[in-house]
Order: C-alpha cells, then sequence, then structure tokens
C-alpha cells in the first residue's frame, strides 16, 4: 500500500510542528510495511544538508525535495506521478501551494482517488484572519468538492472548527503523535520556558504581561526563557515585544534563546521548571508533548486543545489574560516539591499512554486501509 504526501516543508526543515510530526509518522509507517512517498520543497532547509531534485530513500521513505522555496517545475512532475501511483494521497495544509495543486489535480484528472486532508489547525478564526483574500476563494471551491475526502482533525475544537466552514463532512480526529526523545536528567532550573514561532497568533505579549504581574516571580530568582525565531514579515511584533519588556523592567527576568533545535532543544525543556504555551489558538501544539515527554509540566492556554493537562495532573488549562497566567504563575512557583515532583512522573506517563507514535500508530493504518478499501 502506498501513501502519498505532497508538502510544502519536511524534516530536517523546523517550519512549523508537521515537518517533525510527519516525519515520525512516515518512519512509523515505513516501518509497518506501509510505503509512503513524499514530495517537498527547499523551505526551511540549510545548504549543503540534503541532495535536490532526486528521489531519495531515507528511514521515512521515498522523499524529493525541490531546490526551490515554493512549487517548481521538477515538484510538480513529482505531485503528479505520485498522484497516479498513490493508493491514498494524504494532504497536510489547505492553503500551501502544493497542496492546492494536488488536490485540484486529483479532482480533475484522477476524481475517485482518496484523499485524507489534515487541517493542521487553518480553519480556527484567528488563522482565517491571516491572508483572507487568498483563503476565501480557495474554501469556497474545496465546500463544492468534498466527495471522497475524509478530514483529519488533531482536537474536538478542531472537529468543530472544521465543521463550521464544511458543514457535514467525514472527520477522523487523532491527536500528533511524536517519536519521543531519549529523556534527560538535567538538573531542573528556576526557569520558565516559550518555545515556538514569535507570532501574534501566539499570545507572547499576554504571556510577558502575565510574567510581569507575578509577585512570586519578580520576586524569586525565576527567569523566562524564550525560545524561537521571527521571520522577517513579523519583525514589527517582534520589536512590540522587545518594547514592552523594556516598559515592565523585565531586561533582568528574560531571556532571549534564538531558535534550538536537537540536543539543545531537549535540554531546553528538560533543565526547565515549567513550558507555557499561551497561544490565541492551536490545532495541537507538539512541544506540549516534547516538554511532557521530558518531564516538563506545562501551562497551556484554553485556546489549546490541552484540557488533558489537568486530567493527568501534570500541568494547567487556563485562560491566556495576563492575570490568569500570573496566578497560575504564583501557584506553580509555590508548589510543594513533593506535588511537583508527582507532576512531572504524570507528565510522561501521558506521552507514553496517549502519543508515543510507536504504539499508536495503528490508528492511522486502520484509517489508510479503510479508505482503500471504499
Amino acid at each position: 500500500m502506498k501513501i502519498y504526501f505532497p508538502i510544502g516543508a519536511f524534516y530536517p526543515s523546523q517550519i512549523g510542528g508537521p515537518c517533525n510530526t510527519l516525519f515520525w509518522h512516515t518512519c512509523a509507517l515505513k516501518s509497518h510495511g506501509i510505503d509512503a512517498n513524499i514530495t517537498t520543497t527547499s523551505l526551511g532547509i540549510k545548504d549543503g544538508t540534503i541532495e535536490y531534485d532526486k528521489v531519495l530513500e531515507k528511514q521515512c521513505g521515498s522523499i524529493f525535495y525541490g531546490s526551490t522555496l515554493s512549487i517548481s517545475q521538477a515538484v510538480a512532475k513529482q505531485i503528479f506521478t505520485g498522484i497516479r501511483s498513490a493508493d491514498v494521497v494524504h494532504l497536510n495544509s489547505l492553503f500551501n501551494v502544493l497542496s492546492i495543486i494536488s488536490f485540484f489535480y486529483i479532482k480533475n484528472f484522477s476524481p475517485k482517488k482518496k484523499i485524507i486532508w489534515s487541517i493542521r489547525g487553518e480553519l480556527s478564526p484567528n488563522a482565517l484572519k491571516f491572508s483572507r483574500a487568498k483563503k476565501k476563494p480557495l474554501l469556497f471551491l474545496y465546500k463544492k468538492m468534498t466527495k471522497n475526502i475524509l478530514f483529519h482533525s488533531t482536537s474536538e475544537k478542531e472537529t468543530q472548527e472544521i465543521k463550521s466552514v464544511f458543514g457535514d463532512v467525514k472527520i477522523v480526529e487523532i491527536p500528533n503523535f511524536i517519536e519521543p526523545s531519549k529523556r534527560r536528567e538535567d538538573t531542573i532550573k528556576k526557569q520558565f520556558l516559550y518555545l515556538g514561532r514569535i507570532h501574534r497568533i501566539k499570545a507572547i505579549h499576554k504571556m510577558i504581561e502575565g510574567f510581569s504581574k507575578s509577585k512570586r516571580f519578580m520576586d524569586s530568582d525565576f527567569k523566562l526563557i524564550i525560545v524561537g525565531k521571527h521571520e522577517e514579515r513579523h519583525s514589527d511584533y517582534y520589536q512590540e515585544l522587545l518594547e514592552l519588556i523594556k516598559t515592565e523592567g523585565l531586561y533582568d527576568k528574560i531571556e532571549w534563546r534564538g531558535h534550538l533545535i536537537g540536543d539543545e532543544k531537549e535540554k531546553a525543556y528538560a533543565e526547565s521548571y515549567a513550558l507555557i504555551l499561551p497561544s490565541e489558538t492551536e490545532n495541537f501544539g507538539n512541544v506540549v508533548v516534547e516538554s511532557l515527554n521530558q518531564g516538563t509540566p506545562v501551562l497551556a492556554s484554553k485556546g489549546t486543545p490541552w484540557s488533558v493537562l489537568e486530567q493527568y495532573q501534570c500541568g494547567f488549562h487556563i485562560s491566556n489574560t495576563p492575570q490568569d497566567i500570573a496566578d497560575t504563575i504564583d501557584v506553580m512557583i509555590d508548589l510543594p516539591q513533593n506535588i511537583y515532583d508527582k507532576m512531572r512522573e504524570n507528565a510522561t506517563l501521558l506521552v507514553d499512554k496517549e502519543f508515543n507514535v510507536n504504539t499508536q500508530i495503528d490508528k492511522w493504518i486502520n484509517i489508510y486501509k479503510n479508505e482503500n478499501s471504499k
């Protein structure tokens, strides 16, 4: 059985969570005898790390990296070939050009081909505010052609977002799975961690205001570590954050680390007291699972689908108002050591039971086989 994945960016690129999620996903598929065929671009790839414009056999399957940042003649050719030979096509964006071309090619030349479409948070109201002129006409066309499509959501919240746009369509709800990194035993420092994009939708400004309002934080040796980079198009927001830090007198309490990957990223998770994800909206949030895998509790906003943190008692699911963030930081800092240690145990338990790709990939294999048999 062959599953085809046209995707705008793919591991080792780190342009968004799906780069890693789909790498782990396809590696697990291959280990279970399912052929994965991937076509992608050079977006987010460091020079000299990848051979371009040729099919490479990797642990994740057959993969073709185009030499340009977006669509090219070579990539388009691979897309058409990949679609024709696939049993199921798995798309991972509504608005990336590779997905757009793949979708309309299927509808015009292979209308019976089965499509699974992972939405990746692109239908949240906050996400739809950006580039509306591009998205609105595409959604209008998509809504007229939903036959043979199984939509994939990662949470109940995203399921409702899909229904609000596409109506009564077929949806399967499965969270993202990860290949757990080796668990580290670093000394836990007095630091909270934010790790992710520097983008307004992440509500980093509310997080900073929250820390400034936390008396326990301001009177302690704790710091806030911000890991991530901003794209040039979001430089105004980055400058706004720097000004906010200055206004709130937080220069000595906040440290910028830039973009971290690999062992450096895992170390940042493992040595932090807690991760905070204050986003206005997330369809999932891979950083939560990655943090929990290192035993680090998480404070996640109610714009994220992480109520399970409180169910497993390994974090907090809170409003992302600055005051609620401040109140929760105060609670975290004041936790008795035995309660905090138990939260860390519960964090790894949650990952092992529900988010390990090696134990959960059968859920996806069953879906692919079921779709192919229809």
